[in-house]
Protein backbone atom coordinates (compact mmCIF):
# COMPACT_ATOMS: atom_id res chain seq x y z
CA UNK A 1 0.00 0.00 0.00
CA UNK A 2 2.33 3.34 -1.07
CA UNK A 3 0.64 6.51 0.41
CA UNK A 4 2.18 9.86 1.32
CA UNK A 5 1.40 11.08 5.00
CA UNK A 6 1.25 14.64 6.24
CA UNK A 7 2.95 14.14 9.69
CA UNK A 8 2.46 17.46 12.07
CA UNK A 9 4.44 17.11 15.35
CA UNK A 10 5.50 19.96 17.15
CA UNK A 11 8.10 17.90 19.51
CA UNK A 12 11.44 17.67 17.13
CA UNK A 13 12.20 14.21 19.26
CA UNK A 14 9.00 12.74 18.59
CA UNK A 15 8.39 13.74 15.17
CA UNK A 16 11.58 11.79 13.86
CA UNK A 17 10.83 8.53 15.64
CA UNK A 18 7.49 8.77 14.18
CA UNK A 19 8.18 9.51 11.16
CA UNK A 20 11.04 6.52 10.70
CA UNK A 21 8.44 4.54 11.74
CA UNK A 22 6.09 5.67 8.71
CA UNK A 23 8.70 5.28 6.38
CA UNK A 24 9.63 2.44 7.31
CA UNK A 25 6.37 0.82 5.74
CA UNK A 26 7.83 2.49 2.19
CA UNK A 27 5.56 5.55 2.72
CA UNK A 28 6.35 8.89 1.81
CA UNK A 29 6.38 11.24 5.18
CA UNK A 30 5.88 15.05 4.61
CA UNK A 31 7.07 16.21 7.89
CA UNK A 32 5.90 19.73 9.47
CA UNK A 33 6.78 21.07 12.95
CA UNK A 34 4.24 24.28 12.97
CA UNK A 35 0.55 24.33 11.54
CA UNK A 36 2.13 27.48 9.21
CA UNK A 37 4.86 24.61 7.66
CA UNK A 38 1.90 21.79 7.58
CA UNK A 39 -0.52 24.51 5.61
CA UNK A 40 2.70 25.15 3.58
CA UNK A 41 3.28 21.30 2.98
CA UNK A 42 -0.26 20.88 1.99
CA UNK A 43 -0.39 23.63 -0.60
CA UNK A 44 2.75 22.04 -2.21
CA UNK A 45 1.85 18.13 -1.61
CA UNK A 46 -1.17 15.66 -2.06
CA UNK A 47 -1.30 13.12 1.00
CA UNK A 48 -3.74 10.38 1.75
CA UNK A 49 -3.45 10.65 5.80
CA UNK A 50 -2.63 13.51 7.99
CA UNK A 51 -1.08 13.02 11.29
CA UNK A 52 -1.91 15.62 13.30
CA UNK A 53 -0.55 16.48 16.89
CA UNK A 54 -3.36 18.53 18.63
CA UNK A 55 -0.09 20.41 20.82
CA UNK A 56 1.25 22.48 18.11
CA UNK A 57 4.14 25.44 19.11
CA UNK A 58 1.64 28.35 16.91
CA UNK A 59 -1.96 26.89 16.77
CA UNK A 60 -4.40 23.75 18.16
CA UNK A 61 -4.26 21.05 15.78
CA UNK A 62 -7.98 20.68 14.94
CA UNK A 63 -7.02 24.28 12.56
CA UNK A 64 -4.62 22.21 10.82
CA UNK A 65 -6.96 19.24 9.98
CA UNK A 66 -10.40 21.96 9.28
CA UNK A 67 -7.16 23.63 6.55
CA UNK A 68 -6.37 20.08 5.42
CA UNK A 69 -9.65 18.89 5.05
CA UNK A 70 -10.55 17.10 1.41
CA UNK A 71 -13.01 13.89 0.54
CA UNK A 72 -9.69 12.04 -0.44
CA UNK A 73 -7.85 12.82 3.06
CA UNK A 74 -8.32 10.98 6.16
CA UNK A 75 -6.97 12.77 9.51
CA UNK A 76 -6.00 11.29 12.65
CA UNK A 77 -5.59 13.36 15.70
CA UNK A 78 -3.11 13.16 18.34
CA UNK A 79 -4.66 13.94 21.72
CA UNK A 80 -3.75 14.00 25.39
CA UNK A 81 -6.02 12.76 28.26
CA UNK A 82 -6.42 16.14 29.33
CA UNK A 83 -7.67 17.51 25.89
CA UNK A 84 -11.48 16.69 26.65
CA UNK A 85 -13.28 19.99 25.62
CA UNK A 86 -10.52 19.82 22.31
CA UNK A 87 -11.88 15.97 21.47
CA UNK A 88 -15.49 17.83 21.29
CA UNK A 89 -14.63 20.85 18.78
CA UNK A 90 -12.43 17.99 16.94
CA UNK A 91 -15.49 16.26 15.96
CA UNK A 92 -16.98 19.50 15.22
CA UNK A 93 -14.55 20.38 12.69
CA UNK A 94 -13.90 16.54 11.25
CA UNK A 95 -11.32 14.84 12.31
CA UNK A 96 -12.01 11.27 11.50
CA UNK A 97 -9.69 9.57 13.79
CA UNK A 98 -8.09 9.87 17.54
CA UNK A 99 -5.35 8.22 19.06
CA UNK A 100 -4.12 8.99 22.50
CA UNK A 101 -1.03 11.88 22.17
CA UNK A 102 2.57 10.87 22.89
CA UNK A 103 1.52 8.27 20.53
CA UNK A 104 3.59 4.45 20.02
CA UNK A 105 5.06 4.41 16.64
CA UNK A 106 3.96 0.49 16.33
CA UNK A 107 0.40 1.86 16.92
CA UNK A 108 0.16 4.42 14.68
CA UNK A 109 1.94 2.09 11.76
CA UNK A 110 -1.68 -0.06 12.56
CA UNK A 111 -3.72 2.65 12.50
CA UNK A 112 -2.33 4.03 9.38
CA UNK A 113 -2.93 0.20 8.06
CA UNK A 114 -6.46 0.14 8.80
CA UNK A 115 -7.12 3.76 6.91
CA UNK A 116 -5.78 2.51 3.89
CA UNK A 117 -6.70 -0.77 3.77
CA UNK A 118 -10.34 0.64 4.54
CA UNK A 119 -10.18 3.55 1.83
CA UNK A 120 -8.96 -0.10 -0.95
CA UNK A 121 -11.94 -1.64 0.64
CA UNK A 122 -14.36 0.75 0.03
CA UNK A 123 -13.15 1.29 -3.55
CA UNK A 124 -12.73 -2.77 -4.08
CA UNK A 125 -16.61 -3.11 -2.78
CA UNK A 126 -18.04 -0.14 -4.87
CA UNK A 127 -21.69 -1.34 -6.54
CA UNK A 128 -21.18 2.38 -8.16
CA UNK A 129 -23.13 5.52 -8.58
CA UNK A 130 -26.18 5.67 -5.73
CA UNK A 131 -28.99 7.78 -6.32
CA UNK A 132 -31.65 8.89 -3.83
CA UNK A 133 -34.23 11.62 -4.92
CA UNK A 134 -31.74 14.51 -6.31
CA UNK A 135 -28.66 13.30 -4.57
CA UNK A 136 -26.06 11.54 -6.40
CA UNK A 137 -23.03 9.76 -4.38
CA UNK A 138 -19.98 8.21 -6.26
CA UNK A 139 -18.16 6.28 -4.19
CA UNK A 140 -15.25 6.02 -6.42
CA UNK A 141 -14.37 9.28 -6.76
CA UNK A 142 -15.83 10.08 -3.57
CA UNK A 143 -18.34 12.83 -4.95
CA UNK A 144 -21.55 14.15 -4.07
CA UNK A 145 -23.61 16.20 -5.81
CA UNK A 146 -27.38 17.56 -5.13
CA UNK A 147 -28.85 18.22 -7.64
CA UNK A 148 -26.18 20.36 -9.88
CA UNK A 149 -24.42 21.53 -6.50
CA UNK A 150 -21.18 19.32 -6.02
CA UNK A 151 -20.99 18.74 -2.26
CA UNK A 152 -17.64 18.75 -0.21
CA UNK A 153 -17.44 16.06 2.31
CA UNK A 154 -14.69 14.59 4.91
CA UNK A 155 -14.01 11.22 4.46
CA UNK A 156 -16.47 10.42 7.76
CA UNK A 157 -18.91 12.71 6.32
CA UNK A 158 -18.89 10.86 3.11
CA UNK A 159 -19.19 7.11 5.26
CA UNK A 160 -21.98 8.13 7.27
CA UNK A 161 -23.91 9.13 4.13
CA UNK A 162 -22.95 6.10 1.83
CA UNK A 163 -24.03 3.86 4.74
CA UNK A 164 -27.50 5.85 4.91
CA UNK A 165 -28.16 5.65 1.14
CA UNK A 166 -27.10 2.38 0.58
CA UNK A 167 -30.56 1.83 2.39
CA UNK A 168 -33.23 4.35 2.15
CA UNK A 169 -36.18 4.28 4.55
CA UNK A 170 -33.78 2.17 6.72
CA UNK A 171 -33.36 3.44 10.31
CA UNK A 172 -30.03 3.03 11.84
CA UNK A 173 -29.29 2.83 15.04
CA UNK A 174 -26.73 4.62 16.60
CA UNK A 175 -24.90 2.42 18.01
CA UNK A 176 -24.93 0.80 14.47
CA UNK A 177 -23.35 3.47 12.43
CA UNK A 178 -20.60 3.82 14.78
CA UNK A 179 -19.65 0.11 14.23
CA UNK A 180 -20.23 0.68 10.77
CA UNK A 181 -18.67 4.02 10.09
CA UNK A 182 -16.32 4.60 12.98
CA UNK A 183 -15.62 1.20 13.91
CA UNK A 184 -13.47 0.90 17.55
CA UNK A 185 -12.49 4.09 18.64
CA UNK A 186 -12.29 4.61 22.21
CA UNK A 187 -12.85 8.81 21.97
CA UNK A 188 -15.72 8.44 20.16
CA UNK A 189 -19.66 7.97 21.51
CA UNK A 190 -23.24 8.14 20.36
CA UNK A 191 -23.34 11.80 20.37
CA UNK A 192 -20.86 11.81 17.93
CA UNK A 193 -23.04 10.25 15.35
CA UNK A 194 -25.61 13.34 16.57
CA UNK A 195 -22.86 16.25 15.04
CA UNK A 196 -21.61 14.56 12.03
CA UNK A 197 -25.73 14.21 11.07
CA UNK A 198 -26.00 17.81 12.09
CA UNK A 199 -23.10 18.29 9.50
CA UNK A 200 -24.49 16.53 6.78
CA UNK A 201 -28.12 18.16 6.91
CA UNK A 202 -26.48 21.82 6.88
CA UNK A 203 -23.52 20.62 4.26
CA UNK A 204 -26.63 19.16 2.41
CA UNK A 205 -29.63 22.01 2.72
CA UNK A 206 -30.99 18.95 4.06
CA UNK A 207 -34.94 20.18 4.17
CA UNK A 208 -36.02 16.38 5.87
CA UNK A 209 -33.38 14.55 3.67
CA UNK A 210 -32.03 12.73 6.78
CA UNK A 211 -34.91 11.96 9.57
CA UNK A 212 -34.41 11.78 13.02
CA UNK A 213 -36.06 8.83 14.50
CA UNK A 214 -36.79 9.34 18.00
CA UNK A 215 -35.59 6.30 20.57
CA UNK A 216 -33.55 4.34 17.56
CA UNK A 217 -31.19 6.49 15.27
CA UNK A 218 -31.89 7.65 11.93
CA UNK A 219 -32.83 7.27 8.43
CA UNK A 220 -32.41 8.42 4.80
CA UNK A 221 -36.01 9.61 3.32
CA UNK A 222 -36.87 7.11 0.48
CA UNK A 223 -38.16 9.81 -2.21
CA UNK A 224 -41.82 9.35 -2.52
Amino acid sequence: MSASILLVIGDDEERLHLRRALSGQGWQVIPAGTGAQARQMAARQGFEVAVVDNRLPDERGFQVISAVQAPNVSTVALLRDEDTMDRIVGIELGADYYMRSPVNPRELVARVKQILRKREHTGAESPGRLYVGDLEIDPDIVEVRKGDREVQLSPREFQLLYTLAKSPGRVFPRGTLLRQVWGEDEYIDERTVNVYVQRLRTKLGDNGLIETVRGFGYRLVRPS
